[in-house]
């Protein structure tokens, strides 16, 4: 199947879902490496975090994999701007752990998770 066919069998909302997972991974890499530690590069990293989080939201029907590793990106970008405005580890590790569970509970994996669990292998 050709790249373009499946451009053309995406909807409005995958598509403008994988355009925000492009832009949020663009401002994260960007306030990765344009300097790192800042509280400038905190404030960008929290831009990319939320553009991530609009990502998973839109790419609802996607795999759960998928949206694991965006929620955990977006998780990681908010701790990071946590970290670089107070420094303080303890705080970074609540408010990013605080942030992941909100973001789970936003984005609805919960209900699928519960949904699909029949599905999975037995082992």
């Amino acid at each position: 199947m050709s790249p373009l066919k499946n451009l053309r069998q995406l909807s409005f909302l995958e598509l403008f879902g994988f355009l925000a997972l492009l832009l949020g991974l663009v401002i994260a890499g960007y306030a990765l490496f344009h300097n790192p530690g800042t509280v400038t590069s905190g404030d960008d990293m929290f831009g990319g975090a939320v553009v991530l989080t609009l990502a998973a939201a839109f790419l609802h029907r996607r795999s759960l994999g998928l949206r694991l590793s965006l929620i955990g990106l977006s998780a990681l970008g908010l701790g990071y701007f946590v970290f670089s405005h107070t420094h303080a580890w303890l705080w970074t590790i609540v408010l990013t752990l605080v942030a992941a569970a909100f973001l789970i509970f936003c984005v609805g994996l919960r209900h699928d998770v519960r949904q699909n669990h029949s599905h999975w292998p037995q082992f």
